[in-house]
């Protein structure tokens, strides 16, 4: 059944207008719903998707740190922006991701406020720290920054947006039978829009506030380098993409590249997987015409934002994300905050170690985290362990069944004891094991429990699992 675009359009603004999002964001959020009527899918024509110019369009992060002396002035400049408006819902979580622990009983937001404080009294400047949350991580982050007791003169949480989830045949908004479920967040795209509407950026500007870094939350990787900052400012940079070699635990990463026109460069854009076409998935998710990926550890220059947003025309590209709610095929319409990167002709992508990226979206990645692969160190960061680098190893590559460790109640329950993963290159475990007590895992390890019930890691009677299947 299909409805008139006027129908479907005024019961999308009554549904908004009721939420008290503004005229201004409604309107947006409609034309991007016309641009689907018209047959927008958000996939790209793998024609027009181009290499980028080593030469021209990247620098080495040792470059910068080499060439461009981080300053107390340049740093007051500075303002940090974290994504924290998601709850993890793919790891069964129902509150803020950044409040659970990830090191040294320190939470996610406890070791972002922390790695601000470092800042803070090394440079004995006010560097100040923003959330962008959502409706439901709002008020349980800004409880845990009072209770850490961490200040500052401007407020340390703005609200992200959220967009009514639309009937995949009619476009018009849902009505589910839990309310919550007719709405969802529009990506992280809207923070740029959210910075200008809520006045914030406005705000920055007046105080001194020139560059942002924007990174998200779960990365503990991505904390300041003063460096850059100089870098930046110097040589005029609008915007700057982090960006790291791909390894083949990076396939759903996106990528910068040059959109053409009949072969002619016209601007720089951001590839999502969501956008690629099913025939070019594994082209995408290999490492040879995408060398590298980007990190979103986003810099950009405050005064090219504003200037670019009253220009209009300030064009985000369009994810249209399918999925399936109470049983009825739904869209939600979402952007991503570095495909902001087309409205900027200065752009930069900076090559960044690996260290500088360490997400956490999966229970695997929590694991590889919590682990003694990882170190939190001096100044808050998150990175590779030094004897694990020194070693020559990567990325540890985890795969846990997901019928037992998805979830991390599930995940909690089962990993009493963490193990090392200092040395270890792969961990697979199939069915369900309880990590009941402390093993070293060496080299590639496989742990199989096909019994049809749970077994203790402790059963296998060594406190060291290297190179082999281990089997119950």
């Amino acid at each position: 059944m299909s409805l008139p675009k006027e129908t479907a359009d005024q019961l999308i603004r009554e549904k908004m207008v009721k939420e008290g999002l503004s005229h201004a964001f409604i309107d947006d959020f409609i034309e991007k719903v016309d641009q689907v009527r018209k047959g927008e899918t958000g996939i790209v024509k793998w024609d027009t998707v181009g290499d980028l110019d080593p030469k021209q369009d990247e620098i080495d992060l040792t470059e910068i740190q080499k060439n461009y002396k981080g300053s107390k002035e340049n740093l007051a400049k500075l303002v940090v922006i974290k994504l924290n408006g998601g709850l993890g819902t793919s790891m069964g979580l129902d509150k803020a991701k950044s409040l659970i622990p990830i090191k040294d009983n320190k939470s996610f937001l406890a070791v972002m406020a922390s790695q601000i404080e470092y800042i803070r009294e090394k440079f004995h400047i006010e560097v100040p720290l923003l959330l962008m949350d959502s409706y439901n991580t709002q008020d349980d982050s800004q409880n845990l920054l009072r209770q850490i007791g961490f200040k500052q003169k401007i407020t340390t949480s703005f609200l992200q947006h959220k967009v009514p989830r639309l009937d995949a045949k009619t476009l018009a908004p849902v009505n589910f039978k839990f309310p919550k479920e007719d709405w969802c967040p529009p990506g992280h795209g809207d923070i740029h829009f959210t910075l200008i509407e809520t006045g914030i950026l406005d705000e920055l500007i007046n105080l001194g506030y020139e560059i942002a870094f924007l990174s998200n939350g779960d990365n503990l990787g991505a904390t300041v380098d003063a460096h850059i900052v100089t870098y930046l400012l110097e040589e005029g940079i609008d915007f700057a993409m982090e960006m790291t070699p791909k390894t083949l635990a990076d396939k759903k990463g996106g990528a910068i590249y040059r959109k053409l026109n009949d072969g002619i460069f016209q601007k720089y854009e951001l590839l999502e997987t969501a956008q690629v076409p099913k025939e070019n998935e594994h082209e995408f998710s290999g490492i040879g015409k995408f060398r590298t990926f980007s990190t979103n550890n986003l810099w950009i220059n405050l005064k090219a934002l504003r200037k670019r947003f009253l220009e209009g025309n300030f064009s985000l590209s369009l994810i249209v994300n399918p999925k399936v709610v109470e049983g009825t095929d739904v869209i939600q319409l979402e952007t991503a905050m570095g495909s902001a990167v087309g409205n900027f002709a200065k752009f930069k992508g900076i090559i960044i170690p690996r260290d500088r990226f360490a997400p956490v979206k999966k229970t695997e990645d929590y694991l590889i985290r919590r682990s003694d692969a990882y170190t939190l160190n001096e100044d808050y960061s998150l990175t590779m362990s030094k004897a694990r680098k020194e070693s020559g190893l990567g990325e540890v590559l985890v795969n846990l069944d997901d019928a037992f460790y998805k979830k991390i109640n599930a995940f909690d329950s089962l990993f009493k004891s963490y193990p090392s993963l200092l040395f270890c290159e792969e961990l697979n475990v199939e069915g369900e094991v309880e990590f009941d007590s402390f093993v070293s895992i060496k080299g590639k390890v496989t742990i199989q429990n096909k019994t049809g019930s749970k077994r203790k890691i402790s059963e296998l009677k060594t406190e060291v699992l290297q190179n082999q299947v281990y089997s119950f």
